[in-house]
C-alpha cells in the first residue's frame, strides 16, 4: 500500500543559451513579460528548470522559453516526480492508470500520507508539478459517465488540470510567464527562501477569471481541487507578479493539528488486521487529510496557524479559515479574532455537487494568512467520506444508523442538455402508454396544464427532427441537415430552461427532476407493483435488466430490510409507516435501478448496484449498523448489525454480545472472507 519515495537531490541541466527576450509569443502577457525583461524590471527564466516525466508525450515547446534550462535526465526515469531537486522546478507528467486502478498521478500522491509529505517537501523548495485529472473528477458515477470527484485531498502543493494528455499545457505556460514576471530582486528573494511555489499559487489563484473579489479568494471559486484551462488568465498574473516586490511577498498558510478526535480501530472504525488502511491521507504544513471512518457523529479538530510566516518577519500576521467546499451547516468553525487557533467540527455529509457539476465526497476549509495587505496560498484540510457510505442522523443530532455499502445514487440523467434523451423522457412522464405502469405512476407527477404543454415542445421538436433526417437522406445536402439538427438540440436545451405553465410556473427541467426524485423516494413502489416490475424487468431492452433487480433484492434481504415470505411476495420488515431514513434510502437505491432498467431504459443511464469505491482507501463492508443510545443522551451504548441475513450485537467497546443473556462480551478481529469482504470473529 505504501509509496515509496526517493528524496535524491541531483540535476544535470542542459544551459539554455542567452536571448534578448523571454518568449517569441506575441499574446498580451508575453508582450508585457518581453517588455519588462529589455528595462531589466522582470527576471526571466534563467533561473527556472523545465522537467518532463512522461518522456516527451506532453512536452513544453521549449523553443518558446529560450531563457529556460531544461532537465536532461534518464529516459527511463518516467512518472510522478520523486526526488525533490535543489534548483528551481517547475514541471509535469501527463501520465495515469484507469479509475479503478491507481488513478491519476496526483491520486496516487494522496492515497498514502508518504506521498503528501514527499508533496511538502518539493512546495518548500521550489519545485511545481502539474498533472492531470484524466478521469477522476468528471460528471456521473460507478463509471457511466464517469466517476466523480476520486480525488481524497486539495492541496496547492501541486496544480491539477482538468482533462488528460496536454491539459497540462496552458498551466505550465502560465506559470512559467508568471515566473518570467517576477522582479529580478523578488524572484531571487523567493528562490533563497524557498517561496517561489507557494508565491506561485497565490498569484495563480488571485488572479484566476472566476475571482474578482477578496469575498472570491476566500471562497471555493478559487480553490477547486482541479483547475480549468478557461479559469486561466495569463495576463493578470504576469501583472500581479511584477507588482510584488520583495517587501510584499505573500505570507504562507502553515497549518497544524493540535487536537483531533481520536477513533480506535476496531471500535469506532473497521478494516481487516494487517492491512494499512488509514485515517491520514496528509499530515504535511499546508495539506491535512483525514477520511472520515469512524461511527461518531462528528469530527473535531484543534487547529492552528502559529506557525505561518512571511517573508520579512517584521510583518504581523492574522488568520482566517473559511469553508471551501462542503454543505457549512455541517461544519463549525470557532476562531476569536485576532487568535491564530480554531475549534473545527465537522460532521459527516452525502456529496456535494463540487467544480463542473462533480459528484464529490471531500469537505475542503482553506486557512489563510494575511499582513492586511497580501494574502496567502491556502493550506487546506480535506476531510473524505467514503462514497459506499452514507449515514442518518436524528432530530437531535445523533448518529442513528451507518450503511458500509450503499447504493450507487446517480439517476442517471443526461449530462448534456442537447441530448436527445431528454425528449425521450417528456414522452414517458407526459405520454407514457395508457392502461401501463408507468402511466399511473407518472399520473400524478404533472398538472394536466404542464402535461399539454410537454406534449407541444416534444411534438414540436420530433417535427424538427424529423425534418432534418429527411433532409440528410440527400447526400449533397448533409451540411445543411447537421445544421437543422443542430439547432433542434438547440432548441431542446432551451425548453428545458424554460417554464411549464401554471399557477406557480416551473422549469420543464426542474419538473422532469422532481417527476424522477417522486417516484425513486417511494419506498412501495416495488412492494406495491412488483409482479409488474419483475415481469417488465423480464423484458427491458437492458439484458441484465432482471437480475439487477434481483441482485438489489437480495442485497436489502441481506441487510435486514425486506424479507420475502413463503408465498414468494417481498414485504418491508418493518410496517411501512415505521422505515427509518436509512431503509427509506436504501429503498431509494432499488428504486433507482427499477427506473434505469426497467420502467426507463432508454433514458437512464447509471450503473446498477453499490456505489464504486477506491478499493486502496477500504475494505467491502456489506453490511449496516443501526446505533443505540441511552435513553435521550448522546451516550452511545452499542448497535445492532445486519449482516448477511443475521443481526449481531456489539457494544459501544466494538465488542461482539453474545446472545445468551449473561456472558461476557467478545473482543473481535477483522478479517476478509473468502469473497473479499470484510467479516469479523471473535479473539
Amino acid at each position: 500500500m505504501r509509496l515509496l519515495f526517493s528524496f535524491t537531490l541531483f540535476c544535470c541541466a542542459t544551459l539554455a543559451t542567452g536571448a534578448d527576450y523571454v518568449t517569441p509569443r506575441a499574446d498580451p502577457a508575453a508582450r508585457l513579460v518581453n517588455a519588462w525583461w529589455a528595462e531589466g524590471t522582470a527576471a526571466g527564466l534563467a533561473a527556472i528548470t523545465y522537467e518532463n516525466r512522461d518522456g516527451q508525450h506532453s512536452q513544453l515547446d521549449t523553443l518558446l522559453y529560450p531563457q529556460l534550462q531544461v532537465l536532461k535526465g534518464d529516459v527511463n526515469d518516467k512518472g510522478p516526480a520523486r526526488a525533490v531537486r535543489p534548483i528551481p522546478v517547475i514541471g509535469n507528467c501527463s501520465m495515469a492508470s484507469a479509475p479503478e486502478q491507481v488513478g491519476c498521478l496526483p491520486r496516487l500522491y494522496m492515497s498514502d500520507p508518504a506521498g503528501s509529505d514527499f508533496l511538502a517537501k518539493q512546495y518548500f523548495s521550489n519545485n511545481h508539478f502539474i498533472y492531470p485529472e484524466h478521469l477522476d473528477h468528471d460528471k456521473g458515477g460507478s463509471g457511466v459517465g464517469g466517476y466523480g470527484d476520486l480525488l481524497p485531498l486539495n492541496t496547492p502543493m501541486i496544480t491539477i488540470s482538468q482533462g488528460s494528455s496536454s491539459s497540462d499545457q496552458p498551466f505550465l505556460r502560465a506559470f512559467m510567464t508568471a515566473a518570467a514576471a517576477l522582479r529580478p530582486e523578488t524572484q531571487k528573494v523567493l528562490i533563497e527562501k524557498k517561496l517561489l511555489v507557494p508565491t506561485l499559487q497565490a498569484i495563480f489563484r488571485r488572479s484566476n477569471r472566476m475571482v474578482s473579489s477578496d469575498a472570491d479568494y476566500f471562497s471555493g471559486k478559487a480553490h477547486p481541487v482541479v483547475f480549468e484551462a478557461d479559469q486561466i488568465n495569463e495576463e493578470k498574473m504576469v501583472r500581479m507578479a511584477h507588482e510584488i516586490t520583495p517587501e510584499s511577498i505573500p505570507p504562507v498558510a502553515v497549518i497544524e493539528v493540535k487536537e483531533e478526535t481520536k477513533a480506535e480501530r476496531g471500535r469506532q472504525w473497521f478494516e481487516p488486521e494487517g492491512v494499512a488502511y488509514f485515517t491520514d491521507t496528509a499530515n504535511s504544513p499546508v495539506s491535512i487529510g483525514r477520511i472520515f471512518r469512524e461511527n461518531t457523529s462528528e469530527h473535531g479538530f484543534l487547529v492552528s496557524l502559529d506557525r505561518s510566516f512571511a517573508a520579512h518577519p517584521k510583518q504581523k500576521l492574522s488568520a482566517r479559515l473559511v469553508v471551501l467546499q462542503g454543505d457549512p451547516r455541517f461544519v463549525s468553525i470557532e476562531q476569536q479574532p485576532g487568535i491564530a487557533q480554531a475549534r473545527v467540527r465537522v460532521r459527516w455529509q452525502p456529496p456535494v455537487q463540487g467544480a463542473r457539476g462533480t459528484r464529490s465526497h471531500r469537505i475542503d476549509i482553506g486557512a489563510f494568512a494575511t499582513d492586511g495587505q497580501q494574502i496567502s496560498a491556502p493550506a487546506i484540510l480535506s476531510i473524505y467520506m467514503l462514497p459506499n457510505e452514507m449515514r442518518y442522523y436524528d432530530d437531535k443530532g445523533r448518529l442513528v444508523e451507518i450503511h458500509y455499502q450503499t447504493a450507487n445514487p446517480e439517476l442517471g440523467l443526461p449530462q448534456d442538455d442537447r441530448d436527445l434523451r431528454w425528449v425521450r423522457l417528456m414522452s414517458a412522464l407526459a405520454e407514457p402508454g395508457e392502461g401501463t405502469l408507468m402511466a399511473r405512476l407518472a399520473q400524478p407527477l404533472l398538472t394536466p396544464a404542464e402535461r399539454e404543454a410537454i406534449r407541444k415542445i416534444r411534438k414540436e421538436l420530433q417535427k424538427n427532427l424529423d425534418a432534418a433526417a429527411t433532409v440528410a437522406r440527400n447526400p449533397k445536402l448533409k451540411d445543411q441537415a447537421e445544421k437543422q439538427r443542430s439547432a433542434v438540440l438547440d432548441d431542446l436545451a432551451k425548453a428545458l430552461d424554460g417554464n411549464l405553465p401554471g399557477e406557480k410556473p416551473r422549469p420543464l427541467r426542474f419538473a422532469l427532476l422532481l417527476g424522477l426524485e417522486l417516484l425513486a423516494s417511494d419506498p412501495m413502489l416495488f412492494i406495491q407493483n412488483q409482479a409488474e416490475v419483475l415481469d417488465l424487468a423480464a423484458r427491458s431492452p437492458k439484458a441484465t435488466a432482471a437480475a439487477d433487480v434481483r441482485a438489489e433484492l437480495h442485497r436489502l434481504t441481506l441487510t435486514g430490510i425486506l424479507k420475502q415470505e413463503k408465498d414468494g411476495v417481498v414485504r418491508t420488515t418493518v410496517f411501512p409507516k415505521k422505515l427509518g431514513l436509512g431503509e427509506r434510502h436504501a429503498l431509494r437505491g432499488l428504486n433507482l435501478t427499477i427506473l434505469s432498467h426497467v420502467l426507463l431504459p432508454q433514458v437512464l443511464e447509471r450503473a446498477a448496484g453499490t456505489a464504486w469505491f477506491p478499493p486502496r482507501l477500504t475494505s467491502l463492508k456489506p453490511w449496516r449498523d443501526v446505533m443505540h443510545y441511552e435513553g435521550e443522551t448522546a451516550r452511545l451504548t452499542g448497535w445492532t448489525r445486519h449482516h448477511e441475513g443475521r443481526t449481531t450485537a456489539f457494544d459501544a467497546e466494538g465488542r461482539l454480545l453474545p446472545p445468551t443473556p449473561g456472558s461476557k462480551p467478545m473482543a473481535v478481529t477483522y478479517v476478509l472472507d473468502g469473497d473479499g469482504k470484510l467479516t469479523w470473529k471473535a479473539k
